[in-house]
């Protein structure tokens, strides 16, 4: 087994369109480079050494992500390999997920506040994300030639969206009206006359809009949370909000799951009198 044979082969042949850099985690795992097999102890001994530097569960999980499809890549496409990949199934416990929710008045007071110093684009921006409950990146790299606002809606191409696959985002009224605001550059929606391409990031005036308002913690990803939340608080099946969020597994949905209405309330009826 030759770990850097592996990974080399999975980079050159499995990342290679890519939008995302692996550079980062691929670096650390490297690690394993020393080892001509990996068994279950080389993998936690590297676990404890990372462990040791500081590193999140959370993190170690991700760089492990990376090599363990890098395995079952090389497993698929090398008919000669005959070793079992130890990284399948393996997972180091996390702390809990709590996703953070806006409510509708944090909202109007985070959409006032981006209107402050007349930054109407970053307006746009949130209003569309809170709208639509895409990533920053499918919003900052939209063009309009996936936009259809006469037929309310906006395509989300596999090669820009995170789990490479196609997604259809149905409009508002809100968000169309945003869309027409945004029609100003021919080919981008979020245009930085300054680059003559599109705007990467909005983040440092997310982060200045929040402070305004007090908010607390509160990042760009959470607009997405917020949505979503909405969403489920009015009883729309998870089924539909993972297809509008266009989640791979209805599984990742299952993290809203605790707010919807009524959730196991009811159940609470069979039990006896206990006081």
């Amino acid at each position: 087994m030759n770990v850097k044979e592996i990974l080399d082969f999975y980079s050159k042949n499995g990342l290679f369109q890519s939008k995302h850099s692996y550079e980062d985690k691929i670096k650390y795992i490297e690690w394993f480079y020393q080892y001509d097999e990996i068994t279950i102890d080389v993998l936690t001994d590297y676990c404890t050494y990372r462990q040791l530097s500081g590193v999140k569960n959370s993190t170690i999980n991700r760089e492990l992500n990376v090599i363990k499809s890098a395995f079952n890549y090389y497993l698929k496409y090398n008919q000669t390999a005959n070793f079992k990949n130890v990284f399948n199934r393996f997972r180091l416990f996390e702390d809990d997920f709590i996703p953070r929710y806006l409510t509708a008045v944090e909202c109007h007071d985070l959409l006032q506040a981006t209107l402050k110093h007349n930054n109407q684009l970053l307006h746009d921006f949130v209003v569309l994300a809170l709208n639509t409950g895409c990533r920053a990146s499918e919003l900052t790299t939209l063009t309009w030639n996936n936009v259809f606002l006469h037929d309310r809606y906006f395509i989300v191409r596999n090669s820009l969206s995170k789990n490479k696959k196609t997604v259809y985002k149905p409009l508002n009224t809100v968000s169309i009206a945003a869309f027409y605001r945004l029609k100003k550059h021919k080919h981008y929606v979020f245009y930085n006359r300054s680059t003559d391409s599109h705007i990467k990031s909005f983040r440092r005036g997310f982060e200045i809009a929040v402070k305004r308002t007090e908010l607390g913690a509160v990042r760009i990803h959470d607009l997405r949370h917020t949505f979503a939340s909405f969403l489920v608080k009015q009883g729309v099946p998870l089924y539909h909000v993972s297809t509008l969020l266009g989640h791979s597994d209805i599984r990742i949905t299952q993290r809203y799951s605790h707010l919807a209405p009524e959730n196991l309330h009811h159940v609470l009826k069979y039990l006896p009198t206990l006081t």
